[in-house]
């Protein structure tokens, strides 16, 4: 199906599953056909982990491997008293879990004795040589590392050398085996067996934690689960996959908190209030469009520290004075990103590329932003549905931000041109690298080959996902309070689109304080529903004029009006033969 609003915009619907599945979900739930189907398509036989999950489905940390080996180091340091250097990725994830092991440990050990160094985006990813040195020259004994270090080979060697013991807690890949920490917690460890292999690193970090205080006999600590939703949501790791749900059960947790006014951050209640954000009606959209890049723009155009330091502050105006810098930042940020990203596309357009035709983008600019080339990749990955590798040309060092397209795999194809790369990590769809400037020819040319030699395993981007066809009169109360237990969404549990069939359009407004949105009613088959279609104004005409068409739309509510409403998103005009 192809989308009436936007050229090249196509539409799928999901394959119904079978009919014995969906029997039993119903007989057992009670439940509306509509719903049962989402079950069934998300959870398989093991859909009733999809439903409301919570504490229970968090997994023991000791199923982590090398759990034991981080506990028992970590109750030594508190027996004798030692200084703890904690190192965190300047991301939102490596932030957030930072934050983490900061209130989780310095509880427990003397005071002052618990210090934090957030990376900057200057030294790239993982711990850098000036770290190593100040954990040498400051005489800590232990360092404990979150979202990053499992690619730090060299650093933890010299780390021992001089006497200073290493914690790894990471969940990106490990790359040339693991490192020779005293432990190395990863669920990406190829002998690990724990059941969510797609912790964030804030997630790790939590779970060593956890492990800690259960050793200590303390209560969980679940009023960190603020901030492990903050880094899960914002690093965009899977909340389910496969009826695998942890991190599904971290968020619905921590939304809990937050909509009681507690958790352990301050800071980011602070920042919530200060964005408007209802902590009664939090979302992971919140998160990921609001709270989330507010954090992250400290890292691309001012100081990560500031991010930090406003997760942890104990003090109301410190937080006040700390949020307003940050929305600074991103103000900043966003006009960085938009001239950057106009001088890619001018670049791409002037120097008459074709990167449908190339299977890739490869553009490099002297001194640009490093902190903006990872928005601007994957901004140019989706405009041109290719992978995308943006680099910052330094005089002798310059740095890249790669993102995936069509199944490309980025981190296999820095693996295979390690050689060139003074560092690298990441993930398969998302990562980075420094190399010497000199070498930049031969890398573009040898992925351009690299690339060209796999153009037939790069699939072409399958049409938009709709979940199911519906009708409106299915979508009702009932519908609504179940969807809400499927809740919270994200990354592996997208809020389900339904495909409503011959549709007309009636009493269409404009709304907004730009009249940028559409509302009104929409009909089939006699029935009405209220509608809302947002940032959609422009098309008031064609929804007007519309006849017999299809709407792709998800289930909503009008507080307002205290009403189930249907929430636009395209509109397709053909439908394949059944």
């Amino acid at each position: 199906m192809r989308s009436v609003l936007r050229e090249g915009r196509e539409w799928g619907v999901a394959a119904s599953p079978g009919s014995p599945l969906l029997e039993s979900i119903r007989t057992e739930l009670g439940c509306s056909n509509t719903f049962a189907t989402l079950l069934a398509q998300r959870g398989g036989a093991s859909w009733q982990a999809l439903i409301d999950p919570d504490a229970q489905s968090f997994h023991s940390p000791f199923l982590l491997r090398d759990m034991e080996e981080a506990v028992a180091r970590l109750l030594l340091a508190i027996e004798r008293g030692e200084r703890v250097f904690i190192h965190g990725d300047f991301d939102v994830d490596g932030l957030t879990g930072a934050s983490v092991l900061y209130r989780g440990l310095r509880p427990l050990l003397p005071e002052n004795s618990v210090k934090v160094e957030v990376s900057e985006r200057a030294h790239g990813h993982g711990m850098s040589a000036a770290f190593v040195l100040r954990a040498i020259d400051e005489a800590f004994t232990l360092v404990v590392t979150v979202d990053c270090g499992i690619s730090n080979h060299e650093e933890i060697a010299r780390l021992a050398a001089a006497g200073i013991d290493t914690v790894v807690t990471d969940h990106h890949l490990p790359i040339g085996g693991l490192p020779d920490g005293v432990a190395v917690v990863d669920p990406h460890r190829d002998d690990d067996r724990y059941p969510n292999r797609d912790l964030a690193g804030v997630g790790v970090a939590y779970k060593l934690i956890c492990a800690l205080y259960e050793r200590l006999e303390r209560p969980a600590p679940t009023d960190l689960l603020d901030l492990v939703a903050l880094g899960t949501i914002a690093d965009l790791v899977p909340l389910s996959n496969d009826g695998e749900s942890e991190n599904r059960a971290f968020v619905r947790e921590a939304f809990d908190l937050l909509r009681r006014g507690a958790g352990s951050s301050l800071g980011l209640r602070t920042l919530m209030s200060r964005l408007s954000v209802n902590p009664k009606k939090i979302s992971t959209s919140d998160i990921g469009y609001l709270i989330g890049p507010k954090l992250n723009a400290a890292n691309r155009a001012g100081d990560p520290k500031v991010a930090f330091l406003l997760l942890v502050t104990e003090d109301r105006d410190q937080a006040e004075y700390l949020g307003e810098i940050l929305l600074d930042y991103n103000r900043d940020r966003e006009i960085a990103q938009n001239d950057l990203l106009s001088q890619a596309v001018e670049m791409i357009r002037d120097g008459g590329r074709a990167p449908r035709e190339d299977g890739f983008v490869f553009l490099v600019g002297e001194y640009w932003n490093e902190g903006i080339l990872g928005l601007v990749a994957s901004s140019l990955a989706d405009r041109y549905r290719v992978p995308a590798i943006v680099l910052s040309k330094g005089d002798r060092v310059s740095r890249g931000s790669c993102r995936s397209a069509g199944g490309f795999d980025v981190s296999a194809c820095l693996d295979a041109h390690a050689d060139l790369l003074l560092r690298y990590g990441g993930h398969r769809m998302a990562a980075g690298f420094s190399v010497a400037t000199d070498v930049l020819p031969r890398l573009e040319e040898r992925v351009e080959q690299y690339v060209a030699d796999r153009r037939s395993e790069i699939k072409p981007l399958e049409p938009e996902r709709i979940d199911t066809e519906s009708s409106l009169v299915e979508i009702d109360d009932r519908l609504h309070r179940e969807l809400g237990s499927l809740a919270p969404y994200g990354p592996g549990n997208p809020r389900p689109i339904f495909l409503l069939r011959d549709c007309t359009f009636e009493r269409l407004t404009l709304v907004g304080n730009r009249k940028q949105h559409l509302k009104g009613s929409v009909a089939q088959n006699g029935a009405t529903l209220p509608f809302i279609a947002f940032r959609m104004g422009r098309h008031l005409e064609t929804f007007e004029e519309s006849q017999n068409v299809s709407l792709v739309c998800q289930v909503g509510f009008d507080d307002w009006q205290g009403k189930v409403q249907a929430q636009g998103i395209d509109l397709v005009a053909e439908f394949p033969a059944a």
